[in-house]
């Protein structure tokens, strides 16, 4: 069943509730009315019977028709008396004689209170009101309930028209309304159809409606913005991991074959070309094992936990004294708790320092701290040109002067990725002196 569908029937179903409760309610607010009529009209008939002078209460066991009574189908109505030993006055006729039992005889006893009931006598449904007239009498006054019957009836019949004729309309109406509601949702039906079978993900669906449909399509635009743009990174990743793969292979590719030609190759020339080619081997190894960092970087939410920011870079400033001697580090670092990875955290750090050695020379000092969620790292190179500080944390960008310098141009994109995960950031400015000043910023708990 489609949405339109549903949503025309819940419509036709809704309306149709609301007019059989409205007319359940009219139908018996009308019939209280036209019953409480006949039964003001029967009060005040007893009422005759009560004002009657003592003594003109016909003696039921002696002068039983001493009353006359109106015909039971007459419009002015019946009326009989009772004792409180249950004898009545006879009516003209057998079948038009009330029933009667143990309420209306304690009517006349005088201990219930008058009431009202609803009687059939001689095929004829009527109201009849018991209330006592004198000690040990009741009268039971009756009136035909044909005329309210019929009308009743009548009510009953408009009320079922009305009903059916409303439902009719709430389901056209309904279906209209679906429609016209529906109208943008199948545009934008229509819209996303056509981004799927042309896979162009430019095309957008929002057409300025400020309502909840327009918010809906706003949303489902900003959600292929985001995946345009992610695939057209996925696709620049794959182009520039090709390009950087291409330079590796190719210059081990030729050392082979030089090796492979030349059988006579003196022993110190083969093992220059083999060194060659081993090099090539941990470079091209370096740069599969930050695209598999990037790629798991963006495909997997980071796990993370309380952790001690200056605890991490001291492991790792620990770690890249061992691996790079010639370097001296100077860390000053202050007791610092953010929400984070502690992996994730010591892999850019790692990068930071491994970016500052690169580029410091041997017996350079290298300074990091740690102060208010930030880790601040500075070198003694030559500094990164303002036309590049834009750039450096871009994938496999390398600038002029880093490309004789081994590198993938992956570490630093790593440290941004890692820091915007965190809900952090990462920058570049020139340090006074010379050498640059790497920041990473993060959040601090409390």
């Amino acid at each position: 069943m489609s949405l339109r569908t549903r949503l025309s029937l819940g419509t036709a179903i809704a309306l149709a509730l609301a007019i059989a409760v409205a007319s359940t309610v009219a139908y018996f607010v009308v019939r209280a009315e036209l019953r409480s009529e006949i039964d003001a009209s029967l009060r005040e008939r007893r009422v005759a019977f009560v004002a009657r002078p003592k003594g003109a209460l016909p003696r039921l066991s002696q002068a039983p028709k001493s009353i006359p009574s109106p015909k039971l189908g007459g419009a002015a109505g019946y009326f009989q008396f009772v004792t409180s030993a249950g004898k009545i006055s006879r009516p003209p006729l057998e079948n038009e004689r009330l029933p009667v039992d143990s309420r209306a005889q304690a009517v006349a006893a005088g201990t219930r209170k008058a009431f009202f009931s609803d009687q059939t006598v001689a095929h004829t449904h009527v109201r009849v009101y018991t209330a006592q007239v004198s000690k040990d009498v009741a009268v039971q006054i009756a009136r035909p309930l044909t005329e309210v019957d019929n009308a009743l009836s009548r009510i009953r019949l408009l009320l079922l028209v009305v009903s059916v004729g409303g439902v009719a309309l709430a389901a056209a109406l309904g279906l209209v309304v679906a429609r016209t509601t529906l109208l943008p949702v199948r545009r934008l039906t229509r819209a996303a159809e056509r981004i799927a079978a042309t896979r162009d993900l430019r095309n957008r669906v929002s057409d300025g409606r400020g309502d909840e449909l327009g918010r809906l399509a706003n949303t489902f635009d900003a959600m292929l913005e985001a995946l345009a743009t992610s695939v057209d990174a996925q696709k620049q990743l794959v182009a520039d991991a090709s390009h950087e793969l291409r330079t590796p292979l190719a210059s081990i590719r030729t050392n082979l074959e030089v090796l492979e030609l030349d059988e006579g190759m003196p022993l110190e020339e083969r093992r220059r070309i083999l060194a060659d080619a081993v090099g090539e081997l941990a470079e091209m190894t370096h740069l599969i094992e930050e695209l598999v960092e990037l790629a798991r970087g963006e495909q997997h939410a980071l796990e993370l936990d309380r952790v001690r920011l200056d605890l991490v870079v001291r492991d790792a400033v620990a770690a890249s004294a061992r691996r790079v001697p010639a370097i001296r580090f100077d860390a000053r670092l202050d007791p610092t708790l953010v929400h984070g990875s502690a992996q994730a955290l010591t892999r850019a750090v790692a990068n930071l320092l491994d970016n500052a050695c690169k580029w410091s020379p041997d017996g350079a000092i290298v300074d990091v701290t740690v102060a208010n969620g930030e880790v601040t790292v500075r070198d003694r190179g030559p500094g990164v040109d303002e036309a590049d500080r834009a750039h450096v944390f871009d994938r496999f960008y390398r600038s002029a002067a880093s490309r004789t310098l081994p590198g993938s141009g992956l570490g630093l994109a790593i440290v941004r990725q890692i820091a915007e995960a965190h809900g952090g950031s990462a920058s570049v400015e020139a340090a006074t002196g010379g050498g640059s000043v790497f920041r990473l910023r993060l959040p601090v708990l409390a």
